[in-house]
C-alpha cells in the first residue's frame, strides 16, 4: 500500500492509503497487518483506504454467491480490527472510509481499464441542532390549543407566503413546546394527589371541600389517561414504521 495526506481548503488533514494485492491470500496477511498499523497512528484523523484488494467480503458483491471463503473472512477481520467502515457511493463499494462524516465516494466509467476512478466527495459534518419538532396528537385535547393556535397564526408577518408560513410556524412551535410532553409523568402526578386526597376524606370530619378537590383530580386524571394513550399510540406507530418490516 502507498500511504498519504490531503489537505482540504478548509485546512482539514485526511490520511489516504491506495490499495493493490495480488490474489493470493497469503501475500495479502501482511497488507491486513499494516492497514491496522496504520488504524492505530490514525486513529483520531479521518483516513480513507482505497484501491483493489483483489478480495471482497461478501460473494454477492462479484457473483450470486453467498459463501463466505477463508480469504473474505481475512478480510472482512482486518476492515472490524481497523475500525472501517463501508463508504457510501454512487455504484460499487470497494472503498472504505474512518470518520469522514457525510461523505460519498463516485465510480467514472472505466473507459479501457479493468478499473474504475474513483472521486471521493467529502462534506463537513453538520452541527447537531438539537432534536427536530415533533408535533404530540394530545396537544390537540389540551384547552389552550387552539387559542394558541388561533392567536400565534393572527400575527401579521412581512415577506413571500412560504416565509411567512414558516415564520409562523417556528413561533407557534415554541409555545406548543411549553405544553406537557410527557402525559405519563403528569399522570403518575396527579395519582399521588389523589391518594392523598381520598386518604383525608377517610376522616372523621370530611372537608367540604376536599370533595370538589376529588372530583377535580379525577376529571384530570380521567384526560390524563386519554393524553397518555394517545402518546404511547403514537409513539407505537412511529417505531413500527421506523423498525417495522413492512409485512414482508
Amino acid at each position: 500500500a502507498i500511504h498519504g495526506h490531503a489537505i482540504l481548503s478548509n485546512n482539514t488533514c485526511i490520511h489516504v492509503s491506495f490499495v493493490y494485492r495480488l490474489c493470493n491470500r497469503e501475500a495479502r496477511k501482511s497488507l491486513w497487518d499494516e492497514l491496522s498499523h496504520c488504524a492505530g497512528k490514525n486513529r483520531n484523523e479521518p483516513w480513507v483506504v482505497l484501491g483493489d484488494f483483489n478480495v471482497t467480503r461478501f460473494g454477492s458483491e462479484h457473483a450470486s454467491s453467498s459463501t463466505i471463503t477463508k480469504a473474505m473472512m481475512d478480510f472482512n477481520k482486518a476492515v472490524l480490527a481497523a475500525e472501517l467502515e463501508d463508504l457510501m457511493s454512487t455504484c460499487r463499494n470497494w472503498q472504505w472510509f474512518k470518520s469522514l462524516g457525510d461523505t460519498y465516494a463516485h465510480f467514472h466509467p472505466p473507459g479501457i481499464s479493468d478499473h474504475s476512478p474513483i472521486t471521493i466527495q467529502v462534506r463537513a459534518m453538520q452541527q447537531y441542532r438539537g432534536r427536530p419538532f415533533k408535533f404530540l396528537n394530545h396537544w390537540s385535547n389540551d384547552d389552550r390549543f387552539l387559542n394558541v393556535v388561533a392567536q400565534e397564526w393572527g400575527k401579521v408577518f412581512t415577506g413571500s407566503p412560504l416565509i411567512v408560513i414558516h415564520k409562523k410556524l417556528k413561533i407557534l412551535k415554541a409555545h406548543l413546546r411549553m405544553f406537557c410532553k410527557r402525559p405519563d409523568s403528569r399522570l403518575v402526578d396527579l395519582r399521588a394527589r389523589l391518594n392523598i386526597v381520598q386518604q383525608q376524606l377517610q376522616g372523621v370530619v370530611a372537608d367540604t371541600g376536599a370533595f370538589d378537590l376529588e372530583r377535580q383530580l379525577r376529571r384530570e386524571l380521567s384526560e390524563a389517561a386519554r393524553d397518555e394513550e394517545a402518546f404511547f399510540k403514537q409513539k407505537s406507530r412511529i417505531l413500527w414504521l421506523k423498525e417495522g418490516d413492512s409485512n414482508t
